[in-house]
């Protein structure tokens, strides 16, 4: 839920992978309040790295970003991602300020989908993937 008037209100997802993964792009997905996005890979030797960041998302413009070298994420790499929206009256998109805003389809509610594109082999079991944390709020359904 993003509170009324909220300017900077901040969103986090991860999710873990359980085998080596081949990543060829990312696409962030937001609605009207979407600010901003970023993805960071945390590797299972601790190290930390910014993989992708959209400072001025705009809903208009959905694209996804394509790695120019696809590359391969161990086993045990945590990707998180992390999104930033603007539900204040400054947000010229944004069709009700006073609105507390939840998930949903319409332009008027919000998403927050961090997709990670995956290249794998047709041999390969994908539900052994990825292992996606539970996020805080969240609901199965209507």
């Amino acid at each position: 839920m993003i509170p009324p008037g909220a300017a900077d209100y901040r969103v986090d997802a991860e999710m873990t992978l359980d085998a080596d993964v081949r990543v060829i792009g990312f696409t962030p997905h937001m609605h009207l309040r979407g600010r901003a996005f970023e993805y960071r890979a945390v590797f299972p030797d601790g190290r930390r790295e910014v993989l992708l960041r959209v400072p001025d998302y705009d809903f208009n413009w959905q694209l996804t970003y394509e790695l120019q070298e696809e590359r391969i994420f161990p086993s045990g790499t945590i990707i998180e991602a992390s999104a930033w929206y603007d539900n204040s009256p400054a947000n010229r998109f944004n069709p009700d300020p006073d609105a507390e805003v939840r998930w949903g389809d319409q332009t008027w509610d919000e998403m927050m989908a961090g997709f990670v594109e995956f290249a794998d082999s047709p041999d390969q079991d994908r539900s052994t993937l990825v292992r996606q944390a539970p996020v805080e709020g969240a609901t199965s359904g209507p």
